[in-house]
């Protein structure tokens, strides 16, 4: 028989033989359905012939086929026909996750396109499904599964997702989908309390709400940019959506339209799957069945990593500058041959302080851990100086043997192919196994060179590296960091954020929340560059990275690229010493660190948002993005701006919120109830503010330099008794794979207080690994106010018997013991001698204990501590009496802002602090008398309510509202220049139009016809154009522009035509509006009248279109300047093609003038704004050629080819470069000298092309305002060795010469 079962929205059938049933009406009540309450009637009727089980997999279906039901079942598959003529197809992948697809063409499920091969999903992506139940009913669909029930709307097709659970519509479709050619899309309802998460490394974000992310890889490296992408998005409404597919997407989540989250991506069919579940936790364990949970990295891949390439660039001595050598010299450094020394990996050609072991021996020399080395990071570094790849392969492994004999594990920089390619040099080729299985690499690291194909490509390459190094390095456990993610990365390897400049504290800002989000979207294992791979020199800002990034799960130093050495001791004292403090701290909380990143292989990451530990209204959204939990115990709040800063980088830090619960300052012991955010934290240059949670239990190990030094017969725990709290401690061999198949071993701690009795418990060790050692002994330190009155300890059925230790050396000395410590010092390891060593660091008192070895797998063992307390006083408050409420609260006009405030108010007497209640959120701690609100929205009103705080409590509240600013010139470009074409009147330059300075004046120069006249715009920045604003000269009314011209143009050789400028002659603000909104580097104004045939004007102001972004062409690391950086990557990409692996996307960017080819104008974008910046040349525009003048007719083999590069007829040449293609077997290029290019720089490059062309780019190029080339003469000779006999065959391609003003002639 039939058995009807009623739910909330709807009947589920299940049948045991056929039988029909008469007509039922089914009122129900859906609460919050679609956009409100809505009481729907749905009639069904139940005319069911039999029953059909289909199973797909482990998935049973049960459905109803009649004729003209408009739905079928095939093979676990539903397929549902609507009204419109659309026609979706559903697979259940679980009993919460289903798949959806449709196209157009009536196509079913199918896997996404990828060249070459690559796969989203895991090999088994499915659970058990309980049961399916399809119907058809009047208005639409039901398909129902054990957890969820999706109702389609027969007319539309539009989707509702219930989660059967709480009865919760958790998803519902607002408009039809969207199946194009070029892009298909879903629309959703967004609720009001509704957050969403995920897409991968979102730049500077975490919490999408009313944002839009692009889910492709943008290769921007700054706030906003995005280099992992993953198209996978979770909700707190409680659903995630994966969509199936390589293609770039875009997701808005209510930014354009209020209400509605609209996703798309660049596909002519939908297929997404759907996962129904409630929280963080249980999501990303969803979206790991199907894409495979994160990786387990190795120990040593927690510890501090260093990168640079050792066996590829030349040291000169200098006695300017430069970097000191160990024998006291100064040396400097140069991809080109400066007739300096080579370096190498092993040091064998007498250049050992050059060398790749050189840098294993300064880490152990300052004291400092490391647990990596890369020593081939830099195109065309390779490991090797011999004739063969074996030889090479060699060489690697001496260098290899070295770094583990010293507990280093090293890796290598896949900037080529993994396998050996004959057709190349040997420097240039690879054999991954051989590297893995001889040499004994276990960490490899992408670019883009190597991803720089697409998704597709990175993945597969990845999955294919990580599968060899298993296979061939003995069951290694795979350590990859990737650059190029995309769903089903974080099965293989970690992410990394790409090339960043260090010594600005915009790095650090924006990767906080970089971070926090790259772990809500599936990716944990998330890095960056120590203090950037870019510039640096800032030791304040050095010091606050290497702080915070204790606390996340991977730290490498990109060394060789920016303004210093990227070693921790590279900025001297006292960044050594603070440095090498935070990197032990690490090292000691190596065992609770790896026990939280086990717990990220498929639950919460190990940096965790703060809604994880406390979901409201602040921490959802986007307020706490600068600080983080370090796993359950740990809260961070990294410095990350100055703020009230002294010259030695002394500093507060404002707005950490602190969740509800008590919270200890790590540093001191200070103790701060939570349910506040916390302002004026003094933060002196030692210090990262760290709290942590009153409960804690912390594994943690004495500080060490590297795995290998772990002493493993030890355990140290550190607990800060509260309440009832527990702890997994979680350990293996943390070398290999065993731990997939359960070689590993948990530790159950948990703590709980009784008035003033602490017992705390260590659960027998559960599992084994190889390598495990059983008998370990325990040292606790407990953290306490005062003495303990008492301390039991029983270890099996065994009591332990304590000796009260009188010192810290009997405690030392003794086996089982215990000691008060009054005053713990945590300044351990600065450097003797220093200023850092001086100062002295106490924190709270702590009680250690020392426990006898014990078989640790077959103990429990059990400790009491009665007497115990940490009634630690709030030292905010200390003065006494009755408190006035505070008076003269006010914004100053200098204070308010369109998107900041900052309230202020007179002291009140007696005061400790004062607290001020904004948005339902008590900032407390404010010991000045004001606060900056930032965040805010432009011509705003605010409300506000402030009060004093002292030991006896607080006065009433004073409440106020305030308004922000408005911010007229938001999109107006700043940073502009411009040229004009009549004579300027002395003191009133043309730079006066765009100073942003309304009270000064441009003029022409006075008694001079200037109509008709140019000014040609140079925004220096590509844009979005919008309008421009004219303020004309307020007195008198002489040049007022009242007609002319305006064109656009990217490179001032093709101009647009922009429209007309037609304005009255009045001291009105004039506007201009850009009807098209072309994309534009320069605008030229053409002035046909101004009134009496002069040009004047106090401001112009050029906006670009609200919302788009601006390019600095030339901007290559986009981090929003031209500098040395952007010129140090140009040095490694000269002459790449379009075509080539590592030209698209990143580089491609840094091709300006669009020909497919860095080449010398393309660079000269950067380098004409260097130094001293280049002065245009007035009437003079870059002429002439250049001339191949071989200085034989024909060579022997084994001849070396001098071929002369003369200039004929140059005239303001300022840089050039051209093209020669050669043969591998026919010539091998050897060096250029340079003649006669008086201070011109060399970029040229020899590269070999992915489509197995040679070439070499002979590039040169002034820096800044340097001489010009002129007239004709010999410049510069290639040389070649010859292979094969004959006249010199190589002709000259793309060549271009270029002047200061970026115009160029082309031969």
């Amino acid at each position: 028989m039939f058995v009807l079962e009623k739910s909330l929205s709807g009947c589920i059938l299940t049948t045991e033989k056929q039988l029909s049933l008469p007509l039922k009406f089914l009122v129900i009540h859906v609460q919050d359905f679609f956009m409100g309450k809505i009481r729907l009637f749905w009639e069904f009727r139940a005319l069911m012939a039999g029953a059909i089980v289909f199973f797909a997999g482990l998935m049973q279906v049960s459905a109803k086929k009649a004729a003209g039901d408009g739905f079928s079942v095939h093979q676990g598959t539903v397929t549902l026909k609507f009204d419109n003529g659309s026609i979706r197809h559903v697979d259940f992948y679980a009993d919460n996750i289903f798949r959806v697809f449709q196209d157009g063409r009536g196509g079913t499920f199918r896997d996404p396109v990828a060249r070459p091969e690559a796969r989203i999903l895991v090999d088994n992506p499915r659970k058990e499904v309980a049961g399916i139940d399809v119907k058809a009913v009047d208005n639409g669909f039901w398909v129902t599964s054990k957890r969820i029930q999706v109702c389609f709307d027969k007319m539309s097709g539009c989707m509702t997702v219930k989660n059967l659970n709480n009865g919760r519509i958790v998803m519902a479709e607002t408009a039809p989908p969207t199946i194009a050619q070029k892009e298909s899309g879903l629309t959703l309802r967004e609720n009001p309390g509704e957050y969403f998460y995920g897409g991968g490394v979102q730049n500077g974000r975490f919490s999408h709400k009313g944002q839009v992310i692009n889910i492709v890889n943008e290769n921007s490296w700054t706030d906003g940019g995005v280099c992992s992408p993953c198209p996978w998005y979770w909700s707190t409404a409680g659903y995630g959506i994966l969509f199936y597919t390589f293609s770039p997407g875009t997701y808005d989540f209510g930014a354009k339209h209020k209400g509605e989250v609209r996703l798309s991506h660049r596909t002519d069919y939908l297929d997404f799957f759907v996962m129904v579940d409630d929280g963080a936790t249980a999501l990303l364990r969803d979206y790991y069945q199907l894409t495979g949970n994160p990786v387990l990295l190795p120990k040593f891949g927690f510890y501090e990593g260093h990168l640079n390439a050792y066996n590829r660039d030349y040291w000169k001595k200098t006695d300017k500058g430069g970097v000191l050598f160990e024998d006291g010299k100064h040396y400097v450094e140069s991809q080109k041959d400066n007739g300096g020394t080579k370096e190498s990996l092993n040091g064998e050609k007498q250049n050992y302080q050059f060398s790749a072991r050189a840098v294993i021996d300064r880490y152990k020399a300052h004291d400092l851990p490391l647990g990596w080395i890369l020593p081939n990071d830099g195109y065309g570094a390779g490991y090797g100086q011999t004739s063969t790849l074996d030889g090479n392969i060699a060489n690697l492994k001496d260098f290899g043997d070295y770094a583990r004999k010293n507990g280093v594990e090293i890796g290598l920089w896949t900037q080529s192919d993994l396998h050996p390619v004959d057709t190349i040099p040997a420097l240039l080729q690879r054999d991954i196994v051989k590297e893995i299985a001889v040499s004994g690499v276990r960490l490899l690291k992408t670019d883009v060179a190597w991803v720089g194909a697409g998704y597709s490509f990175g993945l597969n390459g990845i999955s294919d590296a990580a599968n060899l190094m298993t296979k061939y390095g003995d069951d290694a456990r795979p350590f990859i960091i990737t650059l190029d993610g995309w769903a089903g990365t974080q099965r293989y390897a970690g992410v990394w954020s790409g090339d960043q400049t260090g010594g600005k504290w915009e790095y650090i800002r924006f990767h906080i929340p970089t971070y926090i989000g790259a772990g809500l979207a599936g990716m944990p294992n998330i890095t960056s560059d120590m203090d950037g791979i870019f510039g640096g020199k800032d030791p304040i800002v050095n010091i606050r990275d290497f702080q915070w990034k204790t606390f996340t799960p991977m730290q490498l130093n990109m060394d060789g690229w920016g303004s210093n050495e990227k070693y921790p001791q590279a900025l001297g004292e006292p960044a050594t010493s603070i440095n090498r403090n935070y990197l032990k701290l690490k090292s000691a909380l190596l065992p609770y660190f790896y026990s939280v990143a086990h717990v990220a292989v498929d639950s919460l990451p190990m940096m965790r948002a703060m809604f994880l530990e406390e979901p409201n209204r602040f921490t959802l959204g986007t307020a706490t993005r600068y600080q983080f939990m370090a796993g359950p115990w740990f809260l961070v709040a990294p410095v990350y701006q100055a703020t009230a800063a002294d010259a030695e980088g002394n500093d507060i830090r404002n707005g950490i919120y602190l969740p509800r619960g008590r919270w200890i300052d790590y540093h001191s012991g200070d103790v701060y109830e939570g349910g506040v955010v916390l302002n004026n934290y003094a933060a002196p240059l030692w210090k990262l503010p760290v709290f942590v949670k009153s409960g804690a239990i912390i594994p943690m190990t004495a500080p060490n330099n590297n795995p290998s030094e772990i002493d493993s017969r030890l355990r140290i725990y550190e607990l800060y008794p509260d309440g009832n709290t527990e702890f997994t401690e979680y350990d293996d061999d943390g070398r290999t794979q065993a731990y997939l198949k359960g070689e590993s071993v948990k530790t159950h701690l948990s703590s709980s207080v009784r008035k003033d009795v602490v017992t705390f418990r260590i659960s027998a060790s559960e599992g084994r690994f190889n390598g495990l050692e059983k008998d370990k002994r325990t040292l606790l330190r407990v953290n306490v106010a005062h003495p303990l009155k008492g301390i039991k300890v029983k270890v099996g059925k065994r009591n332990v018997k304590l000796q009260k230790a009188a010192t810290r050396e009997d405690f030392d000395k003794a086996e089982a013991a215990y000691y008060y410590d009054a005053a713990p010092e945590l300044n351990l390891f600065s450097t003797p001698g220093s200023e850092a060593s001086h100062v002295s660091i106490k924190k709270n008192p702590q009680v250690l204990v020392k426990i006898p070895s014990t078989d640790v797998t077959a103990n429990d063992i059990v400790v009491t501590m009665k007497g115990y307390s940490f009634d630690r006083r709030n030292l905010l408050a200390a003065h006494k009496g009755a408190l006035s409420k505070p008076s003269d609260v006010t914004v100053t006009q200098e204070n308010r802002k369109p998107y900041s405030l900052v309230p202020s108010w007179r002291k009140v007497d007696g005061a400790d602090y004062y607290e001020i209640l904004y948005d339902s959120m008590v900032y407390t701690g404010i010991w000045q008398n004001s606060l900056e609100f930032a965040d805010l929205q432009p011509n705003t009103e605010y409300s506000f309510s402030v009060r004093a705080v002292n030991g006896d409590g607080h006065s009433d509240w004073t409440e106020f509202k305030t308004k922000t600013s408005e911010n007229p010139l938001e999109f107006a470009i700043k940073g502009i220049t411009a040229f004009c074409t009549a004579a300027d009147q002395p003191g009133n330059g043309i730079k006066k139009l765009f100073d942003w300075d309304d009270q000064s004046m441009w003029h022409t120069k006075w008694g001079t016809q200037a109509v008709p006249f140019e000014i040609v715009i140079d925004l220096h920045s590509v844009n979005t154009l919008d309008k421009m604003v004219y303020i004309p000269r307020q007195v008198g009314a002489n040049g007022m522009i009242m007609s002319a011209h305006v064109a656009c143009s990217m490179d001032k050789s093709c101009w647009t035509d922009a429209g007309r400028i037609e304005w009255a002659m009045d001291a009105g603000h004039k506007t201009f509006v850009f009807q098209s909104h072309p994309t534009a580097r320069y605008i030229r104004i053409k002035v046909e009248k101004g009134y009496g045939g002069f040009g004047s004007g106090q401001e112009l102001y050029v906006f670009k279109a609200k919302g788009t972004p601006s390019y600095i062409p030339g901007d290559i690391n986009n981090d929003g300047q031209l500098d040395e950086n952007d010129l140090t990557s140009y040095l490694n990409y000269t002459g790449l093609r379009q075509g080539d692996k590592d030209f698209e996307g990143y580089i491609s960017k840094g091709d300006i003038n669009g020909n497919g080819l860095i080449d010398a104008y393309d660079i000269s974008n950067v380098a004409v704004e260097l130094d001293e910046p280049a002065r245009q040349e007035v009437g003079r525009a870059v002429a002439g050629k250049l001339l191949l003048v071989p200085d034989k007719k024909s060579y022997e083999v084994g001849d070396t080819a001098e071929i002369t590069v003369r200039g004929l007829g140059l005239q303001a040449v300022n840089a050039l470069s051209f093209a020669l293609v050669y043969v591998p077997t026919e010539y091998e290029f050897v060096s250029v000298k340079p003649i006669a290019l008086r201070e011109m720089r060399n970029f040229t490059n020899d590269r070999l092309h992915s489509n197995g062309q040679k070439s070499v780019y002979p590039t040169f190029i002034n820096i800044g305002n340097k001489p010009l080339l002129e007239g004709t003469g010999d410049l510069f000779v290639l040389r070649f060795k010859v292979k094969k006999a004959g006249a010199f065959g190589p002709k000259m391609t793309d060549g271009i010469l270029v002047d200061r003003s970026l115009q160029k002639s082309e031969f």
